[in-house]
């Protein structure tokens, strides 16, 4: 009997730390996982913040020095109407229908794009 007991407490004393080490294992697995899920996080972080400089830039330079931009419902139909507006005087510089207004953006963003592959541009924040 005395050998059968020592036998379940040494098997025991096995299982507990083969349990701790399983423990051990999966927290370490969580822990790297969980850093994985952080480093992706972080990288379409800057991808979504490198895609909003890129718009930016596009509708800054399809707008023109000077001007902001007015989105507004038109009048004639349920599209959005994207004007042109001078800063100083408050004058509608140009004027685009939604459509034609995205395409010209997609156009310069690839411009864009192009040029800071090419390393034309630098970041205005240093």
């Amino acid at each position: 009997m005395e050998v059968n007991a020592l036998t379940q407490s040494q098997s025991a004393t096995r299982t507990d730390r083969s349990g701790e080490e399983r423990n051990q294992a999966l927290a370490e697995k969580r822990r790297a996982l969980n850093a994985e899920v952080a480093a992706r996080a972080e990288e379409a972080k800057a991808r979504s913040a490198d895609r909003l400089a890129e718009v930016r830039e596009a509708v800054a330079r399809v707008l023109g020095a000077n001007t902001r931009l007015s989105i507004s419902r038109s009048e004639s139909s349920p599209d959005f109407v994207y004007r042109a507006i001078d800063i100083d005087t408050g004058e509608v510089v140009n004027e685009w229908p939604q459509d034609i207004f995205v395409d010209l953006i997609r156009g310069v963003r690839d411009d864009v794009r192009t040029d800071v592959d090419a390393g034309l541009m630098l970041d205005r924040v240093a």
